[in-house]
């Protein structure tokens, strides 16, 4: 069973595939490497591996084509199963912002729907959720990935919407 089946109570049916891919960052900004953020869970990697993007703008992309396997109700984390299977990637934008309970969050997308890379996701104001002390950092966490499979991430600075910054290979 899938990470986002099991944080969501159902299952699924999962192939591995052999592939190469690239993961797209979700927003503009200053990418950080996990271990740099203030949120345990992610810092610690104890959720996967991925990388982190203090964001510049509201609009937070798909980082790569796939199906949305989750969206929590409150529009501040969401799922997708790349197209290939090979990987579950899960976007969360803001530490603690599940507190906004979907305040500030506009989602673009719903539950099962199939996005493309670079496809807009959800609007976020993010002033907003800093107004109301909360850290805005997207997280890009690759959850679940083929075991033979290595995982690059993009050196720390500044990003740009849309540029590689995960490269997954078998």
């Amino acid at each position: 069973m899938g990470f986002f089946s099991r944080l969501m109570g159902g299952s699924d049916e999962q192939t591995t595939a052999a592939s190469e891919f690239e993961i797209l960052a979700p927003v503009s900004g200053e990418l950080v490497h996990l271990e740099n953020t203030n949120d345990p869970a992610f810092s610690s990697r104890a959720v996967g591996d991925g990388v982190a993007v203090v964001p510049q703008e509201g609009t937070v992309c798909a980082p790569v084509s796939g199906t949305v396997a989750a969206l929590f109700p409150t529009e501040h984390a969401l799922g997708i199963m790349s197209d290939d299977s090979s990987a579950q990637v899960m976007l969360h934008i803001g530490i603690d912002t599940v507190k906004l309970e979907g305040k500030g969050f506009h989602a673009l997308v719903a539950q099962g729907d199939h996005v493309d890379a670079g496809q807009p996701l959800v609007e976020v104001d993010f002033d907003a959720v800093r107004a109301a002390g909360f850290d805005p950092t997207v997280f890009v966490i690759v959850c679940e990935r083929s075991e033979n499979s290595t995982l690059r991430e993009h050196a720390s600075g500044p990003v740009a919407a849309k540029e590689p910054v995960i490269w997954l290979s078998e």
